[in-house]
């Protein structure tokens, strides 16, 4: 079952002026049947471009929001397994995501990544169940925490455990 990512990377105008965003084109029937979906919030450009094309090369289905008001509303209307995101975001805080995360998807995995090291919002994100990651991210560490955080999506096929 190795088909190629079925989402496509596609830029738009962002509806908040000049900036460009990058957004995932998915198919939601697909993304919520094959794989689980990933929201990915980073305003940095070049981190956001890189890492959700290595997501979506590691199978995930990947909405990659430049800003918090494109990270809110995907939250807001998909299904989601799983937020990854900044601790910083323009004038917002990543943490807000997770909060709004909890309570529209309290089953959801969530990832809080930071440049630097700041003890009070690490404990504040570990504290309501996130886990804390420092950039830049090692990408096979991301890849076994993603794997061991989202099932499989055809884990439900293959041999009882009775």
């Amino acid at each position: 079952m190795n088909e190629p990512f079925k989402g496509a990377l596609t830029r738009r105008d962002s509806p908040t002026g000049g900036r460009r965003a990058i957004d995932s084109t998915l198919d939601e029937d697909t993304a919520a049947r094959d794989r689980p979906i990933v929201v990915l919030a980073e305003d940095d450009r070049a981190a956001l471009d890189g890492l959700s094309q290595w997501l979506a090369g590691e199978g995930f289905a990947v909405l990659a929001c430049a800003t918090f008001g494109e990270a809110r509303a995907q939250l807001a209307t998909r299904r989601v397994a799983a937020l990854l995101t900044d601790i910083r975001l323009a004038e917002f805080n990543g943490l807000h995501l997770v909060q709004l995360a909890l309570t529209l998807h309290p089953r959801a995995r969530l990832v809080v990544f930071s440049g630097h090291s700041d003890d009070v919002l690490q404990a504040e994100a570990q504290g309501v169940g996130a886990l804390w990651l420092l950039k830049p991210l090692d990408l096979e560490a991301l890849a076994q925490l993603l794997a061991d955080l989202l099932p499989a999506p055809d884990e439900s096929s293959g041999e009882s455990t009775g």
